[in-house]
């Protein structure tokens, strides 16, 4: 019931804001003539590609994150039973469970 209303509500303020902002505005690419678009597509398209900026960023990060902790894990052999033991500082051993890649 909560996210039904909460998507109502939401639905809501999106057209409202789409009624507001409906006016035409002159874009200006780097070259020709400006060209005329309605001020709410502008808005989104703007969204569109910030977020599909960071979503890409992000992917890239996540995969130079795995790709580091694997080198990490292999450098530091393997034990037994699919788990990798690690030797900090203290010279002490820890088993630590090894991962598969989908579980990263």
């Amino acid at each position: 019931m909560f996210k039904t209303i909460m998507t109502i509500i939401v639905t809501v303020l999106v057209v409202l804001f789409s009624i507001e902002n409906f006016d035409h505005v002159p874009v200006s690419f780097v070259a020709g003539k400006p060209v005329s678009i309605r001020l709410v597509f502008v808005i989104a398209i703007s969204g569109l590609i910030g977020y599909l900026i960071r979503h890409f960023s992000a992917i890239a990060t996540e995969e130079r994150l795995k790709r580091q902790l694997q080198d990490i894990l292999r450098r530091r052999g393997s034990g037994v039973n699919g788990k990798k033991k690690i030797a900090n500082n203290r010279r002490e051993e820890r088993v630590v469970e090894d991962f598969d890649d989908d579980e990263l």
